[in-house]
């Protein structure tokens, strides 16, 4: 009796879920400074598995009612297909946010349907165990300062164009404690410049948002700085645009 196209789904799948491993974690997590495999490192690994057993994966945006995410389909030659949705809540609905949301949202359901591990399992204080006195203490100089100033900074004055980099890793430095009135992160972007890597901070969640969409695409950038006013020795990131060069 030949197989339905259901059944030729369900071992295909089951065929190359088995051959599937976990994708190396390359990237860092800017919230909880742990390790996770990026879009491309997931997409690269499991393509040609799925396709070697007549499956393909597609993702369709979505946008509604102020979440973003993607329609995660799983299909077969034979014509048989499942799908599932994944919509994470925005920050806010410009379109670097929904940018980023649906990025998250195809990185997260892809890993998910395939039963891959790709993140380190921790979320943060609370699942190392840490207390609210160790997890004060651990806060950085510049954590401490900006609890005590929290005021927001002005933009500084362009000195100096990094051109041509390349956007390596986008983290959190530091940002406000839970539960404060005035909300801050401080964001550290570090560039690849020709194989020299050099970074620049910022609180302009925007500059983060762009600095970790091209190095996602692998875009070059010209990255407009300027030295710390407190720490002449640090760059801060004043603006952010593609390299036209």
């Amino acid at each position: 009796m030949e197989n339905t196209p259901q059944q030729q789904y369900a071992s295909a799948l089951v065929a190359a879920i088995g051959e599937l491993s976990n994708v190396p974690k390359t990237a860092s997590n800017p919230y909880f400074k742990s390790k996770y495999a990026p879009l491309d490192a997931i997409v690269e690994a499991t393509r040609p598995v799925l396709a070697k057993h007549g499956l393909a994966i597609q993702q369709q945006p979505l946008f509604m009612e102020g979440t973003a995410g993607v329609e995660t389909t799983i299909l077969h030659n034979a014509g048989h297909f499942t799908s599932t949705t994944l919509l994470l809540p925005l920050k806010d609905q410009s379109p670097q946010g929904v940018g980023s949301a649906i990025t998250y949202s195809r990185r997260y359901a892809l890993a998910a349907v395939l039963g891959l591990a790709t993140e380190d399992d921790d979320d943060g204080n609370i699942s190392t165990g840490l207390s609210k006195k160790t997890a004060d203490e651990a806060r950085s100089g510049v954590a401490k300062a900006m609890d005590r100033n929290p005021e927001t900074r002005p933009a500084a004055t362009i000195t100096a164009t990094w051109r041509g980099v390349l956007p390596n890793t986008a983290k959190v430095a530091a940002q406000s404690k839970e539960g404060s009135v005035r909300k801050w992160t401080l964001y550290c972007i570090e560039f690849n410049d020709n194989g020299k890597l050099v970074e620049a901070f910022t609180f302009d969640e925007k500059l983060f948002t762009s600095a970790t969409k091209f190095g996602e695409d692998g875009t070059l950038v010209d990255a407009g700085v300027a030295p710390n006013k407190k720490d002449p020795s640090k760059w801060e990131l004043v603006s952010l645009v593609p390299n036209e060069a």
